[in-house]
């Protein structure tokens, strides 16, 4: 058995040469680590430890299993070695990691790591690989507030996709919702009465689509031309949306707002990520890689944060996907600039958040 078994600090410091910033390339290892996709909880509440995937081995049908460490690149620790490890999320206490192996939901102590099965869903397909959305459970996956709930996305064994719901007690386990087309499934972070996923644009070009938490009242967000990456802008209740590139901008949006609002605009935001708070955005930039920027959601001021040099090709390890610390202190991001998919965390610079609420 892996799961508990610590690893030597594989952290390397830098500074970015073009900002300034400070960070840690929390893993070095010659295999792929990726962080959890950037609407996904990967922290402990204080900040101080995260997860991420990482390869079993050099090959294209590997499994992946999960780790976590420090933000000072110290506790290299694995936390799963079962066949599947789809679906992770830390739970908002950070006692638990949660994921999905094979219809069942599963929970490793951050601890201890010991391992419960929470509860089974049959008729659910294997995951196929790490980024996969269309075979099995996928890298979406989301809790309530108090941690009571689950929400993920997978593919049936009737070729429907599929939103899963699960009790954390154990109680409760099933599919709430089905659809032909089904990703990027999150429910609202304050309440989870509301969960939020992604379908193939209809004719007005809207994506994102809300249902209640058992499944009843599908309806469409009346937000157009999102580019698929969209995450609920903290507890507001609001939904943020980087927008095809034609638009080069994000945008905001609640259910009952008459119109969008527009939050940035002058570059190819690609994946932008909410703080807890709501008042901070981080996003990616492609196509031109202008780097990673941070955003004040009152003034609309952005400005780099750092310059990720990865290759932004197909491979999701090759995406930055930056997201925040519960804190709001660190962003940590995805990039194979040494030629190897690796994970890194930066801290933001206190001068650079308050010129940008000035």
């Amino acid at each position: 058995m892996k799961r508990g078994i610590a690893y030597p600090s594989e952290r390397r410091f830098f500074k970015d040469e073009r900002t300034g910033a400070e960070g840690v390339q929390l893993t070095s290892f010659p295999g792929i680590h990726i962080k959890l996709y950037f609407h996904v909880n990967a922290f402990t509440p204080d900040s101080n430890t995260l997860v991420f995937q990482s390869f079993a081995h050099a090959s294209r049908d590997s499994k992946v299993d999960v780790f976590k460490v420090h933000v000072d690149g110290h506790g290299l620790t694995q936390l799963t070695d079962a066949a599947e490890a789809g679906s992770p999320v830390v739970s908002p206490d950070g006692r638990w990691l949660y994921y999905m192996c094979h219809g069942e939901l599963r929970r490793v102590s951050m601890t201890d790591y010991q391992e419960d099965t929470i509860g089974y869903i049959d008729g659910i397909l294997p995951s196929t690989g790490l980024s996969s959305n269309t075979a099995g459970t996928t890298i979406n996956a989301s809790m309530s507030g108090n941690g009571s709930v689950y929400f993920t996305d997978a593919t049936l064994r009737n070729g429907r996709r599929a939103i899963l719901r699960y009790s954390t007690d154990g109680k409760e386990a099933g599919v709430i919702y089905e659809s032909d087309d089904i990703t990027h499934t999150q429910c609202e972070p304050s309440e989870a009465n509301v969960v939020a996923f992604q379908h193939r644009p209809d004719e007005l070009h809207r994506n994102i689509w809300l249902v209640n938490s058992d499944g009843t009242n599908a309806r469409p967000l009346d937000l157009p031309y999102g580019n698929g990456h969209w995450m609920w802008l903290g507890n507001t209740r609001k939904i943020i949306t980087n927008l095809e590139k034609r638009y080069n901008g994000i945008a905001m949006m609640g259910e009952n707002d008459e119109q969008p609002e527009i939050l940035a605009t002058g570059e190819h935001f690609w994946h932008a990520a909410s703080s807890r708070d709501g008042q901070w955005i981080v996003s990616d930039t492609s196509w031109p890689d202008h780097g990673i920027q941070l955003i004040h959601v009152g003034t609309r001021k952005y400005k780099p944060l750092c310059y990720p040099e990865s290759s932004n090709s197909h491979p999701q390890w090759s995406h930055p996907h930056p997201s925040f610390s519960p804190d709001g202190k660190y962003v940590v991001y995805n990039s194979d600039r040494t030629g190897t998919a690796q994970m890194y965390i930066v801290r933001i610079p206190d001068q650079l958040r308050e010129e940008l609420q000035r």
